[in-house]
């Protein structure tokens, strides 16, 4: 950029529990940023509990620390505030949440996937949650100078349902995190093994337990597995356990899997790479997605991806996976049955993976979001 600005980047959600990949994304964004362009200045906006934790730091990067939460009315009504006083010409929202009537500054918006309008989940206020979520993305997108989508899949659900103009939207694609990499340490892995109670070859699955992943279909294949092919695998369930997905504990009771199922909770992103460098395979039976990071996460760790074949994952994936079709339980166990007795497949969909997660990394991410920003910053602005 030949002029020098100051860019805002709403880091929020960093260090949540609610979307811990959205936080990684800010971070790595920001990390890369900072590197790729030192003559612009970068304010980072984060929680006060998690603002000494954001691990950056640089002589164009200033951090603030807002006590405005995501669904707030503090984030509607006084973070503009906050956003004003720090003499921004730009605000980047990794996020839909946004304050939704604040256009002083021109803003950018990250649209990570529409899943909350096709699965808003089963609390009793789910109705509600449901409107409030589509006027704020909606908002969100209308107010902003340029839309971020991860895929194409997302920018075509920005048009299709949310009625955004095409040309205002910029795909980036997202990328794994240099800490997934196949991993040489095997008292470690044993060590994790142990801790979580792993004891033969497993399947590994990575995110969280809402309707939309189609963890109850992957269970029940996974007993047909064992039940038909008589494969002595072991299934591992690696996220956070979801209150409302309470079916799955009792399924894995039911079909009398409680040693080849492990529920692990949550796991630490120090653990993780350990889980995906042991694993035989990781399976990912998701009937939605706006990017699917966990399949990209596991080639860049080197092991084989098993696939759901619908929505976004063959775009982001490509020829380096085995898919299935996520709504038929005996194609799910037939995938992972022709996994684990080809070795043949095992080493393609290796190598394949490998070279697939390459083509993606947050310098690429970086260098096409300021892209992204210097069309928003300088281009007259589309309905």
């Amino acid at each position: 950029m030949n002029k020098h600005y100051r860019i805002g980047i709403d880091a929020r959600l960093f260090g949540t529990a609610q979307a811990a990949g959205i936080g990684t994304y800010t971070e790595e964004l920001v990390a890369n940023l900072i590197r790729l362009d030192t003559e612009d200045k970068f304010t980072v906006f984060v929680l006060p509990e998690v603002a000494e934790f954001f691990p950056l730091y640089a002589a164009n990067l200033e951090k603030r620390a807002v006590r405005f939460p995501h669904y707030t009315y503090s984030e509607q009504f006084l973070y503009p505030r906050a956003l004003s006083r720090a003499g921004l010409d730009l605000i980047h929202y990794t996020n839909f949440n946004s304050p939704v009537w604040f256009r002083r500054i021109k803003s950018v918006v990250t649209i990570h996937d529409l899943t909350l309008w096709f699965y808003p989940g089963r609390k009793q206020t789910s109705w509600f949650r449901r409107i409030i979520y589509r006027y704020v993305i909606r908002q969100s997108c209308l107010n902003a100078a340029r839309i971020i989508a991860i895929s194409q899949g997302t920018k075509r659900d920005l048009v299709k349902y949310l009625g955004i103009n095409p040309d205002k939207i910029d795909v980036v694609y997202e990328a794994a995190p240099k800490r997934y990499q196949p991993v040489e340490d095997p008292k470690k892995v044993e060590m994790v093994k142990t801790k979580y109670n792993i004891s033969r070859p497993f399947f590994l699955y990575v995110g969280q337990q809402r309707h939309h992943k189609n963890l109850a279909r992957l269970v029940r294949a996974f007993a047909l597995l064992r039940h038909r092919y008589d494969i002595d695998y072991q299934l591992v369930l690696v996220g956070k356990a979801d209150p409302l997905a309470s079916e799955i504990p009792a399924l894995i009771k039911q079909l009398n899997l409680q040693d080849a199922v492990i529920l692990t909770g949550y796991v630490a992103d120090s653990d993780l790479p350990y889980f995906y460098s042991e694993a035989e395979a990781f399976i990912f039976p998701s009937l939605y997605e706006g990017f699917g990071l966990p399949p990209l996460e596991a080639m860049a760790s080197g092991i084989p991806v098993l696939s759901s074949n619908t929505s976004v994952m063959p775009e982001v994936l490509g020829e380096a996976a085995l898919y299935f079709d996520p709504t038929n339980i005996e194609d799910i166990a037939q995938a992972m049955y022709k996994l684990a007795t080809t070795f043949r497949l095992q080493k393609e969909l290796r190598d394949k993976g490998f070279r697939q997660a390459k083509k993606y990394s947050f310098a690429r991410v970086a260098k096409e979001t300021l892209a992204v920003y210097r069309r928003a910053l300088t281009e007259p602005p589309k309905k």
